[in-house]
């Protein structure tokens, strides 16, 4: 893992204008290695498991087709889970993730 110097930018209105907010470290110095501004990419798969209204003659088939091979574009899934969320006011009990790949080089993110 890389070394990351503290920058301005990792201090926040809530804390000391000298130092990282969350590693607690002076701005000039080096962030902690476990300090969550030092990031990594992940790779998960996303199960979202809900409920869509589709015509009543639609077989399994039909609705797959129409969500992997027709018109219907996946972006329209947003839309979807924001009426969900809407109307449930959470998703967390609609979706599951898991992580398949967690060996990202590290970046900072202030």
């Amino acid at each position: 893992m890389n070394k990351y110097k503290i920058t301005k930018k990792a201090t926040r209105p809530a804390g000391d204008d000298d130092r990282c907010f969350y590693c607690n470290k002076k701005i000039g110095d080096y962030h902690k290695k476990d300090c969550v501004l030092i990031s990594k990419k992940a790779k998960v798969i996303a199960t979202i498991e809900y409920e869509v209204d589709v015509p009543f003659t639609w077989k399994k088939h039909d609705i797959e087709f129409n969500r992997n091979d027709g018109t219907w574009c996946a972006s329209n899934i947003i839309n979807e889970l924001k009426e969900l969320d809407k109307k449930e006011g959470c998703l967390c009990q609609y979706i599951e993730y898991e992580c398949i790949d967690d060996k990202g080089k590290s970046f900072l993110d202030e």
